[in-house]
């Protein structure tokens, strides 16, 4: 197998929908032999998941009145608050390099540079005394493969309760007034540790898990705007941040293990005439397609089975989703 080339690129740019442009032309982009080590920063905006809807996740007249960039990520899970308190990362790599050992080696190791001793809780977060610091997301695309997340370091943890609309089940799960108490800052737990500092050591443990990397880029939205239109044009327009969410009949949404799904239909006649689904799930399944195969779809327990198994790829998925329509629907 070929030697893998590393390179690091740092962004200078504190635009959000820049970023994550610039992550997914990365993703698009990156060579059979090369592994993209990307940090960046964002200022002031909430980053919704893949298959989430915007006007139910967010408080919209807050996030306009307080001027905050909304955007949506490629990736699945939940919203999420960016400043400049916190650093960004993704790895993005051919699947034969992808190794999420490596990759969160090199977070944790840059971390015991601090004397902080976290660890990866097995779902999507990264934590230190059973409290979060960094939440992952995980995107495959072809043979290509991302891993991104963000590290608090000094973020304004109040924000989360201005811009966001948790879930009931949410909230009675666990509380969202106690979702501050449930992550913590990095400087909280070293008060020497600041961004700079942080990024550094990045760049260190990277290149000690990997190998010297074969070159480190500052990139902003000058040097490489050419390449990104069309990305950046996706990033920044209604369509693909906002979805409204349709009149309906039916409402219902259920909690499980890899996040919670709610659906909004409208019956006519023995038919679903529409269907959306928001979801922060943590697996990145195919929910817009489900949400289309449904739509005209007969109210009948076989063909919504069939629909529900065609559309979705992973088997947990497939199973609670199904038995959640069979309920709901009287199938």
């Amino acid at each position: 197998m070929d030697k893998l080339k590393c390179n690091i690129y740092i962004s200078q740019s504190y635009n959000t929908g820049f970023n994550l442009s610039l992550e997914e032309y990365f993703l698009d982009n990156v060579k059979e032999h090369e592994c993209v080590f990307f940090l960046w920063q964002s200022k002031n905006s909430i980053v919704i998941g893949r298959n989430q809807n915007a006007l139910k996740e967010c408080n919209i007249e807050r996030i306009n009145q307080d001027n905050v960039q909304l955007i949506r990520r490629l990736s699945g899970g939940g919203a999420v608050y960016h400043d400049l308190g916190n650093i960004n990362f993704s790895f993005i790599t051919h699947e034969n390099f992808y190794s999420l050992e490596k990759q969160f080696k090199v977070i944790l190791n840059a971390l015991k540079k601090f004397g902080i001793n976290g660890e990866f809780n097995g779902r999507n977060d990264l934590i230190v005394d059973d409290r979060k610091f960094s939440g992952n997301a995980f995107i495959s695309e072809k043979d290509n493969r991302l891993h991104h997340g963000t590290l608090l370091v000094n973020t304004n943890l109040e924000k989360l309760k201005d811009y966001l609309n948790p879930s009931q089940l949410k909230i009675k799960a666990k509380g969202f007034d106690s979702v501050k108490s449930r992550v913590i800052n990095l400087k909280d737990i070293n008060n020497s540790l600041t961004i700079e500092l942080l990024k550094d050591n990045l760049i260190t443990s990277f290149e000690e898990v990997y190998g010297q990397a074969k070159n480190i880029y500052m990139v902003d939205e000058v040097t490489i705007k050419d390449n990104l239109e069309p990305y950046i044009k996706k990033y920044l327009s209604k369509e693909w941040n906002y979805d409204d969410t349709p009149e309906f009949d039916i409402n219902f949404e259920e909690k499980y293990s890899w996040g919670i799904i709610d659906f909004k239909i409208v019956i006519d006649n023995g038919f679903i005439r529409s269907c959306h689904i928001n979801t922060d799930s943590i697996i990145l399944d195919n929910f817009n397609g489900l949400s289309k195969n449904l739509t005209q779809a007969k109210v009948n327990k076989d063909i919504i089975f069939k629909i529900v198994y065609d559309s979705i790829n992973n088997s947990q998925l497939r199973r609670d989703i199904f038995n959640l329509l069979k309920r709901e629907l009287n199938l």
